[in-house]
């Protein structure tokens, strides 16, 4: 409720910053709305950008944190202190955190046929994990999937985690296009390159009649392909699929998301390949109408849980009251 004693907690919010992470990044969008969300429902919420260097050292992804050029304040009577992003987590007890967000959980990160990509995100999470949970009271995760995973790995978190997936951007999608198929993403990331479309690809699309695209100001419902040959954290994209009710293939797992938000969403599917995606495109247009679809869409969208973003900080602020 506005005026609340939750809704006047001051945070201190440490988000990652540099090595890597530019402004259309996932999480630096997720970082920006969260900070908004909190600060809307009454929150002061105090930004701590958190610069890094590479540096030899296990989980090589982290980094090392730049202590010189990090800001701590000090921690008033009832503030609470957020780490977002596991590249903060070494935070942990320096600045008694209260609670972590967990962006991606690499102890389980797989891209088939990357062995050598697995090995790198993996090699020494657990522990980078687990010195952080064991330090912290309340644990977010953006994805289902990986709250479970991380709950098989730690036990003791159990009664401490919280799923807070990213709200989609506010949307009342326009009349359905057979044509359009939703592509969206930053390809910083280096997982992200190894997965983008390849020109052959995009012709094949272009020449089964689809115009690929990303989400415009005012969508359309659609196609939504979700090219990620890797599964880690979760996929923002899904997200906006959902809203807009598109017809989702993936190439990454969204079982768990889709049967935590969207259960009984009518036309979706994981695909081994881009090329079995657009096959499965191809059968649900040239076998179904518009009108069937979107009745379909009607029935079980009354069934979803897909969350706003004052729901989002609601989730968080009720999580840092507990702690």
């Amino acid at each position: 409720m506005p005026g609340s004693a939750n809704n006047r907690m001051h945070i201190h919010f440490y988000h990652v910053d540099g090595l890597g992470r530019d402004a259309d990044d996932g999480g630096a969008i997720f970082d920006r709305k969260t900070i908004a969300a909190l600060r809307q429902l009454g929150a002061a919420v105090d930004e701590l950008p958190v610069l890094r260097r590479r540096a030899l050292r296990l989980p090589t992804w982290a980094g090392r944190i730049e202590a010189s050029r990090l800001r701590i304040p000090e921690k008033e009577s009832g503030g609470r202190t957020i780490l977002s992003h596991e590249a903060t987590f070494d935070l942990a007890s320096e600045v008694n955190a209260d609670a972590l967000i967990v962006h991606n959980y690499f102890p389980r990160f797989r891209f088939p046929g990357r062995k050598g990509l697995e090995l790198y995100y993996r090699l020494g999470a657990l522990d980078h994990y687990r010195r952080a949970f064991d330090r912290t009271p309340s644990i977010f995760f953006l994805s289902y999937r990986e709250r479970d995973a991380a709950e098989e790995d730690f036990p003791s978190i159990r009664g401490r985690t919280t799923v807070i997936p990213p709200p989609p951007a506010p949307v009342i999608p326009s009349a359905r296009s057979m044509e359009i198929v939703h592509v969206s993403g930053s390809e910083g990331w280096l997982p992200k390159r190894l997965s983008r479309l390849t020109d052959g690809e995009i012709a094949r699309f272009g020449k089964a009649g689809f115009v690929i695209g990303d989400f415009s100001a005012h969508p359309a419902s659609a196609f939504g392909l979700i090219n990620d040959r890797f599964t880690v954290g979760f996929k923002l994209k899904l997200m906006q699929m959902i809203a807009c009710r598109d017809i989702i293939a993936s190439c990454a797992d969204i079982a768990d998301e889709m049967e935590w938000i969207a259960p009984g969403y009518p036309f979706w599917r994981q695909v081994a390949s881009v090329e079995e995606a657009l096959e499965y495109f191809c059968d649900i247009r040239d076998h179904l109408t518009v009108e069937e679809i979107d009745a379909a869409f009607d029935e079980a969208a009354p069934r979803w849980r897909v969350p706003s973003w004052n729901d989002h900080g609601e989730a968080i602020l009720n999580g840092l009251s507990a702690t």
